[in-house]
């Protein structure tokens, strides 16, 4: 049964919860996605918007809150990635870490990151996901720690599997739910100690609703500049 929290951890303790006010060390995973058909068929690494990458736009945004950076590829793809985004993988150090196998979607790409990655936690996050905001991540940050394998957030009434905490631990659970022939993040959520940091909490966050925007269509574009102009 996953915990639900409309708290603070500093709160929670006060109430009966578990205080983790702290925010322990975490690693990036950021997913490389794919080529988007409603997209255009563009892949989504390389969409540019107003003439920089909107994975530039993400490292600028966030990657100093984390020790580490690394970016989840498909298999194969790692070497082209590589030269192609050179530059910039370098100014930010990103390791770039490829899928083991194919065809299996984010799902593999965080069983991935997981297995490769520094420190316990790793913060996934689609990089079509390009407006995350520190205080929601620092706000979901302080649930990681005992009691919880996995730390994901609720906007609109729905989950975001994808720009969530995982620890190691759910590196075998990822495995055993590709095994099983699962192709969903959220599939593996019940054999893990998962935590649910409800929207009631990012409330007092001015716009924290962008943090959860995700590109799909040329429209979805469009958002996004509405959001940077606020």
């Amino acid at each position: 049964m996953p915990r639900a929290f409309k708290e603070s951890p500093s709160d929670a303790a006060s109430s009966g919860g578990i205080l983790r006010a702290s925010r322990p060390a975490a690693s990036l995973l950021l997913l490389a996605g794919g080529r988007g058909s409603r997209m255009g068929g563009r892949d989504k690494l390389y969409l540019e918007f107003e003439g920089s990458l909107l994975l530039e736009k993400t490292l600028n945004a966030i990657a100093w809150l984390f020790n580490e950076v690394v970016l989840i590829v498909a298999k194969g793809d790692g070497a082209y990635v590589s030269k192609r985004l050179s530059r910039l993988l370098a100014r930010w150090n990103v390791r770039v870490a490829e899928d083991e196998r194919q065809g299996i979607g984010p799902l593999e790409g965080l069983r991935a990151g997981l297995s490769v990655m520094k420190e316990e936690w790793g913060f996934l996050l689609g990089c079509d996901m390009p407006s995350p905001m520190e205080d929601v991540i620092n706000c979901m940050r302080r649930f990681c720690g005992r009691g919880a394998d996995a730390v994901v957030a609720e906007c609109g009434g729905y989950i975001e599997p994808l720009h969530a905490f995982y620890g190691r631990a759910c590196a075998s659970a990822a495995e055993r739910a590709i095994t099983r022939g699962d192709r969903k993040v959220k599939q593996f959520y019940d054999d893990v100690r998962l935590t649910i940091v409800r929207e009631e909490l990012f409330k007092n966050y001015r716009g924290y609703e962008n943090s959860f925007l995700n590109l799909n269509t040329p429209r979805d574009i469009e958002r996004l500049r509405s959001v940077i102009d606020k």
